[in-house]
């Protein structure tokens, strides 16, 4: 599965760029640290600490616990000072989270400053002695930074609240302020140039942040009370304020609520004048726009989680004020910390040589945004208590993903190995180590790269029979073995196999939470159109997966089958260029296969008996757990959406219980095609000459059809089908086909990103554990489905409002209302039913699962139940009923003895 392409290409390009251009401000160690003997054991907070008593400070901690502790330099300043770092820490060789508090970063802003010296102090002093920092000191790696703005300290003045004085102190040795001088992800101009006209001290900052696997930060600041969150600013700058949630906007607003709820005043969010923010939190971007800050470049650009806590109403206080500010932060400073320990952890390990690997990718389903693994391959993601389900992928390596169950207050250890992927044709490979820029994508995206448009010289545009067909795909699979499976689900009347070529990341198993997909062609062998769109559509996606990035994380998240040709029998007697005939319609039974399938209203003669490629397609539509589906013909250009037909078999419309989400499917394909949309008629005879408004129809409007797939689809499987008219002849001229191509390319693309529309998730038991086939119903929508193995589902539903509650045999029901938005990305949404009954069954009564029902019976079902269990206890049980006088029943009863 795929890590997300904006944190790939930023970590990787940058990496590279950084490592090389700042190695004059690499991290190194203080060469002669001047120790002061004069620093108390008991520490007094009555004053502040400027530079040299700082840095004295600091030192002398780490002389006196060299077993815990060590200074380092992450750079200078302007003004040459050095940006300390005290490293806190036992068993230094140990694998932990790497945590870090960097205060003072307006120089003017001193609070902060002071309560990390404190709390050097006050961790190195109390380990071995407090079982809470002694646990805390074991299991992370815990970086200090008093000062990022040594130099706008010491120009500060003690008692300015408000930065009025001349200078504020406030910004760096060249008037900078820090926290607007760092790459910001809207910014296309620093996304060119990362580095260019970065202060010393930012640059410093930067290769700290990317040099080292931090999981969790804080930005300790200073003029009100309040924990601020990622986004710090959005594209469109709102000076006023604009909420701009970042893709784990969950987990921040957690980490927010922990640091404020834990400070003695901040949770008030009122604390300072015009203060008012609810629960002491909020967005950064929805307080004001921040664009360049530290927070959003370390989520951005790296592994860290940061927010930014404005610890005092007064930037820099008296110092007299500073011990009521150490018991004011004192506890959350400890539990914010603490919170490195949420969510997952684990290494990710070469299945052969178990050897750690670097820069495998840790991707949630459902959150935009991954993490990846150290030099070791360990990782750490923090997450809320939840079901997950996690993709570990690396370049080279076949992906595995897991079904994860996050509790509260525990790190759950989920430890990897990762498959290479062999590679038998080593010689023909081309290594490169340059790295190719990519944009941000999503599975949502409908847009095509225009840098990516495949040549017409890219395929060969020409009839392809049989024998053509089989050779194409068969390429495909030699070509990108990594994304392909190639497989007949059956055989032809004339015995051809109905090929069918599976796309995806990691082919051959259904991933949970990863929809599937499938498009059929040439249904009709005489309709062409779709078995040479299909034909190109999976050359294409071969040749552009490791080109456009949207291709790729088009595979990486779905799974697609695609089956070029559904009738090769009937598609060898028809004959190029007749475009509106019949020849080779039919199989080789003379059988219309869209009118063979079972229907919901008719049996007809053609769907008496089931073809054989019929029965092969019913068979694989219910062996997958099939979202969405399209079947190409050919005549019209029309996207025809259920039902096919209705009781009385006339020309009229046919709503099915999803006609709306039918309507926004077909309307999805129609106006992305450039003249479908248009609704303009064939020019033909009869039907031909019709006209549909925006390109979509009703099957049985247009006209009624008894039989169909795409009705048998939606009816007996979790598969929402149309039928796609993509020309408006049948078997054109060869010549003509790079303009069905183009015509179809892009609303073949947009109509597959439909499959992650919607509601997805899982319904698992109170241990975590899928249930398979569990009920989701939609409130107002009478059509079911159902969950597939690991109790993964996916529902197509329009964007709205809905009540959705899921159910299943033994357990409880769980009801969520849902709002589904607009776009093609769905809500992800998980429901735990309690099997509470279950566990009483297996105890209290013999695991009889008929003995749980929801509801009251019926008179008619209890008679029936009755009768039921005499017939499967004929030897025990006896069935009777008292009946009136007016031939009703009164009551029933049964009679249980071994002598009945």
């Amino acid at each position: 599965m795929a890590a997300m392409e904006c944190n790939r290409w930023s970590r990787q390009i940058y990496l590279q760029i950084i490592s090389y251009l700042l190695i004059s401000s690499a991290i190194h160690s203080d060469a002669e640290p001047q120790v002061s003997t004069q620093i108390p054991a008991i520490w007094s907070s009555t004053h502040y600490h400027h530079y040299n008593e700082l840095k004295e400070t600091l030192q002398k901690l780490a002389q006196d616990f060299s077993s815990l502790a060590n200074v380092y330099s992450v750079g200078r300043t302007v003004e040459r000072r050095d940006l300390f770092v005290i490293h806190i820490t036992s068993n230094v060789t140990d694998v932990k989270p790497m945590f870090k508090y960097v205060a003072n970063m307006h120089g003017n802003e001193a609070v902060g400053r002071e309560l990390l010296l404190q709390l050097s102090h006050y961790l190195l002093h109390n380990y071995g002695k407090d079982e809470r920092v002694t646990k805390l000191v074991d299991s992370v790696d815990i970086h200090l930074m008093p000062s990022a703005n040594p130099d706008g300290f010491e120009a500060a003045t003690e008692g300015d609240c408000y930065g009025t004085k001349t200078p504020s102190g406030r910004e760096n040795g060249n008037g900078v302020d820090l926290n607007r001088d760092f790459p910001d992800q809207f910014n296309v101009t620093d996304m060119n140039n990362m580095t260019a006209g970065r202060q010393p001290e930012t640059l410093s900052l930067m290769t700290w942040i990317v040099s080292n696997p931090f999981v969790l930060s804080a930005n300790l600041h200073g003029g009100a009370v309040v924990a601020s969150y990622p986004f710090d600013d959005s594209k469109f700058h709102k000076i006023t304020g604009q909420k701009s949630a970042s893709q784990d906007d969950k987990v921040f607003q957690h980490l927010a609520h922990v640091y404020a709820n834990s400070h003695a005043t901040m949770h008030k969010g009122n604390v300072c004048q015009d203060d008012d923010f609810k629960e002491g939190i909020t967005n950064g971007a929805e307080w004001y726009d921040v664009p360049g800050g530290m927070q959003d470049f370390n989520y951005v650009f790296s592994n860290c989680f940061e927010i930014t806590l404005e610890l005092s109403c007064c930037k820099y206080p008296k110092a007299e004020n500073l011990s009521v500010e150490w018991e004011n932060n004192k506890e959350a400073l400890l539990l914010f910390m603490e919170q490195v320990h949420i969510g997952i952890k684990g290494r990710v390990v070469d299945s052969e040589t178990k050897r750690g690997i670097e820069q495998a990718f840790i991707q949630v389903n459902g959150i935009d945004h991954n993490v990846t693994t150290t030099k070791t391959g360990h990782y750490w993601r923090l997450l809320l208590p939840g079901i997950y389900t996690v993709v570990f992928s690396s370049y080279g390596y076949l992906p595995v993903t897991k079904l994860v169950v996050v509790k509260k207050g525990i790190v759950e250890e989920v430890n990897v190995e990762l498959h290479p992927i062999a590679l038998p044709h080593a010689p023909d490979v081309a290594v490169t180590t340059s790295v190719i820029p990519v944009t941000f994508v999503t599975p949502n995206s409908a847009k095509l790269s225009s840098t990516t448009v495949a040549p017409s010289s890219e395929f060969e545009f020409k009839h392809h029979h049989y024998d053509d067909l089989v050779a194409i795909l068969k390429n495909v699979t030699k070509k990108c073995p990594e994304i392909t499976r190639l497989y007949s689900i059956g055989q032809t009347v004339e015995n051809r196999e109905l090929y069918v070529l599976e796309m995806t990341d990691n082919p051959g198993i259904h991933e949970p939470g990863e929809p599937e997909f499938k498009y059929i062609g040439n249904m009709h062998g005489n309709e062409v159109v779709g078995r040479e769109l299909l034909l190109y559509l999976v050359q294409y996606l071969c040749n552009q997966y490791k080109i456009d990035p949207h291709i790729k994380d088009l595979l990486d998240n779905t799974r697609i089958h695609i089956m070029p040709s559904m009738n090769p029998d009937g598609y060898e007697i028809a004959r190029e260029g007749d475009f509106d005939g019949f020849g080779g319609r039919e199989n080789a039974n003379g059988v219309d296969l869209n009118r063979n399938f079972p229907d919901q209203f008719h049996s007809t003669k053609e769907n008496a008996i089931l073809q054989p490629e019929t029965r092969a397609v019913i068979t694989w539509i219910l062996s997958e757990p099939f979202v969405l589906s399209a079947n190409l013909h050919g005549g019209s250009l029309v996207a025809n959406y259920p039902f096919d037909d209705n009781a009385e078999n006339i020309d009229r419309y046919s709503k099915s219980p999803d006609d709306v989400v039918f309507r926004q499917l077909a309307t999805v394909y129609s106006q992305n095609h450039p003249t479908m949309h248009l609704g303009q008629p064939c020019g033909g005879q009869g039907k031909l000459n019709e006209s549909f408004p925006g390109g979509i129809t009703n099957g049985a409007a247009w006209y009624s059809v008894a039989g169909g797939m795409q009705d048998w689809n939606y009816l007996h499987s979790n598969c929402f089908e149309l039928t796609l008219e993509v020309g408006c002849r049948k078997y054109p001229y060869a010549q003509d086909l790079p303009k069905y191509w183009e015509d179809n390319k892009k609303p073949l693309i947009a109509y597959i990103e439909q499959v992650h529309s919607g509601v997805h998730g899982f319904v698992l038991d109170k241990n975590g554990n899928g249930i398979r086939n569990a009920s989701i119903h939609v409130v107002g929508i009478d059509h079911d489905i159902v969950s597939a193995n690991f109790g993964d589902y996916w529902r197509l539903l329009a964007p709205g409002n809905y009540v959705i509650v899921a159910s299943s045999h033994g357990y409880s029901r769980s009801t969520r209302q849902v709002v589904v938005p607009d776009g093609t990305r769905g809500i992800q949404v998980n429901f735990t039913l309690d099997n509470e009954y279950f566990d009483w069954l297996q105890t209290e009564d013999f695991g009889i699962l008929d003995n749980i029902d929801d509801r009251y019976l019926n008179n008619i079902e209890l008679h029936n139940s009755l009768l039921k269990l005499k017939n499967e206890n004929p030897t025990l049980v006896q069935s009777m009923a008292n009946v009136g006088h007016d031939g009703l029943q009164t009551f029933n009863f049964i009679i249980v003895s071994s002598e009945v």
